[in-house]
């Protein structure tokens, strides 16, 4: 089973997720609000404290704030004590907060499924094959650098090298059927109302 991460920073307004697919429930910080809003009890708060506006709610329920002046992040904290997991929140926030997420994601462990306010975010690597309606948008970024090679896009690419600095944005699906192939781990990004209909077979 994998764990459900929740974070500060801009989040979907609701969630079609059945808890008890997941483990475990941490929320970070902020993110204890925006469980909150979803009507998620997590089974664990994590953080500093300093963004939430229920902390004394968080130390009532025995939770204890970590300090301030520390290394990690709220979120790197909360990934640190997940396994598998999926991440809600920590969209279109501070530059430098996205970059560390990322960076946390390349050090410590990326989630399966990225969930934010206006992004879904999948996250593979080798042969990814999924179905959907000719026309939705989507973005290929690599984590670090990957080749990769698609078939079934509008703007398909053939053994590219992609970065975060070259990527293929707002691609276009061109067939029901798209096949990509990455060497390294990248980022899908699709709309979230176009995520609910991909159907992934591999």
């Amino acid at each position: 089973m994998k764990d459900l991460v929740i974070i500060g920073g801009k989040a979907p307004q609701s969630l079609s997720l059945s808890l008890s697919d997941y483990r475990k429930i941490i929320a970070a910080d902020s993110g204890y609000d925006t469980a909150r809003k979803l009507g998620i009890a997590p089974d664990e708060v994590v953080g500093d404290f300093d963004s939430t506006s229920f902390s004394s709610e968080l130390e009532e329920l025995g939770y204890n704030p970590c300090p301030r002046d520390k290394d990690d992040t709220d979120a790197a904290i909360a990934i640190k004590k997940a396994s598998n997991y999926d991440l809600v929140g920590g969209g279109e926030g501070r530059l430098d907060h996205t970059l560390s997420l990322l960076s946390a994601f390349r050090t410590i462990r990326v989630p399966d499924t990225w969930f934010m306010l206006s992004d879904t975010i999948i996250f593979r690597s080798g042969r990814i094959v999924f179905e959907a309606p000719i026309g939705i948008d989507l973005s290929i970024i690599p984590l670090n650098e990957a080749v990769v090679t698609t078939s079934g896009l509008r703007w398909d690419i053939k053994e590219t090298l992609l970065s975060p600095f070259f990527i293929s944005q707002s691609n276009r699906v061109e067939k029901s059927r798209v096949e990509i192939l990455a060497d390294r781990v990248i980022m899908l990004r699709f709309f979230p109302e176009d995520f609910s209909k991909v159907r992934f077979l591999r």
